[in-house]
């Protein structure tokens, strides 16, 4: 049976590989795995379960072990097709039958095991916490700690692979808007804006059924407002690739800028050169907002506030880990991908660029490219 995972066995393993390194650094015995990217990112195994939250989907990963999987019983083919699952476990519909969980620990002798869930920051269980309580009464010797840590390290440094991934994403949103933007008028609506966009994106390659996100102006209200002419057009937004998101923001303008407009815009950009040009290997990733706050200051521009951020690390999710803020302790490292987006703020807004920026062993190197140059819808 051909899988669905989008990327080869070897991928998978390596991946495992640095999850078992990083369960013994945290002193963990196995990762229990529910949340949605993590499941996918450790299993290769993406299921429409994750629209609803009424069928859990697990993985158990024991330190040196293939995984085992916890699956709803349309999956269980799927599953059993791909050769670095160790083993596949069913269950038939809802209510999702809660005492498997301990019945698979048990299974794999884990019963007195310390097991890493997703407890901490930036991470979500795929099931309801109460769940845990049935297990600590089902398992009293078990060790329930948070595995956050460590699968936040897994995530934040990207393969070959993904990064190829991205890049695609990346240019797939960039064709997507240049594709878009000939299509769109002074009078045209919010709803039409994100209709044009979304099929843009799709025509260049982006996942149909999930195709990637957008915000006009800050909303994700497509409603029937209307851009007039001087108005000024933000759209944030990323296609969805492999399951891997682009993310940036572009601002044009319907009819001719305005010198203020230039200004801000100008500004704007110059901030993301500046940071951009501090990315280098080792850095910490701290020091991007105080090079921000300089130069807004300089520019006689509000500050960042603390601990607000100017960016964020992208992947499966459109935002994870790290923050690009004042208070984030990690320094810049090969692999790592980052939305930069430091924003300009006026009485009138914000005026808000973004580029995503590989971190790579000769330094930062732009994804995407454009944000520069302020568009003109005619």
């Amino acid at each position: 049976m051909a899988t669905e995972a989008p990327f080869p066995q070897q991928e998978y393993l390596d991946r495992h590989e640095r999850a078992y390194a990083l369960m013994e650094r945290d002193g963990l015995d196995a990762l229990v795995i529910s949340g949605r990217d993590n499941y996918w990112y450790c299993t290769g195994l993406i299921s429409y379960q994750f629209d609803h939250l009424m069928r859990p989907q697990i993985c158990f990963l024991p330190k040196g072990e293939k995984p085992l999987v916890l699956v709803y019983g349309n999956e269980k083919a799927k599953a059993q097709a791909l050769p670095w699952i160790g083993k596949v476990k069913s269950y038939v519909d809802v209510p999702f039958p809660q005492e498997t969980i301990a019945d698979c620990l048990k299974e794999m002798g884990l019963r007195e095991a310390r097991l890493g869930f997703e407890l901490g920051e930036d991470q979500r269980m795929g099931f309801p916490v109460n769940y845990l309580s049935r297990l600590s009464e089902a398992l009293p010797k078990a060790k329930i700690r948070d595995g956050s840590p460590a699968l936040c390290e897994l995530r934040i440094i990207k393969s070959a692979l993904e990064i190829d991934a991205m890049r695609r994403a990346c240019e797939i949103s960039m064709k997507g808007y240049d594709r878009c933007l000939p299509q769109l008028h002074p009078g045209i609506s919010r709803r039409e804006v994100a209709e044009r966009l979304f099929i843009a994106m799709i025509e260049e390659g982006a996942n149909p059924r999930a195709p990637g996100f957008l915000m006009l102006n800050g909303s994700t209200a497509y409603d029937e407002r209307r851009y007039e002419r001087g108005d000024r057009m933000v759209a944030d937004f990323g296609a969805c690739y492999g399951g891997y998101f682009g993310d940036i923001t572009r601002m044009a303008i319907f009819g001719a800028p305005t010198a203020e407009q230039k200004k801000e815009h100008q500004a704007a950009w110059d901030l993301i050169r500046r940071c951009f040009d501090a990315m280098k290997l080792g850095t910490p990733i701290a020091e991007l907002s105080r090079i921000a706050n300089r130069e807004l200051e300089q520019r006689g521009y509000p500050k960042v506030e603390s601990p607000k951020r100017i960016g964020h690390g992208i992947g499966l999710a459109r935002a994870e880990p790290p923050s690009l803020n004042e208070v984030e302790k990690t320094v810049h490292r090969p692999g790592m991908i980052l939305a930069l987006e430091p924003k300009v703020r006026t009485e009138k807004g914000s005026v808000h660029l973004e580029e995503d920026v590989l971190i790579a062993e000769s330094g930062p190197e732009f994804l995407t490219s454009g944000a520069g140059e302020l568009r003109v819808i005619e």
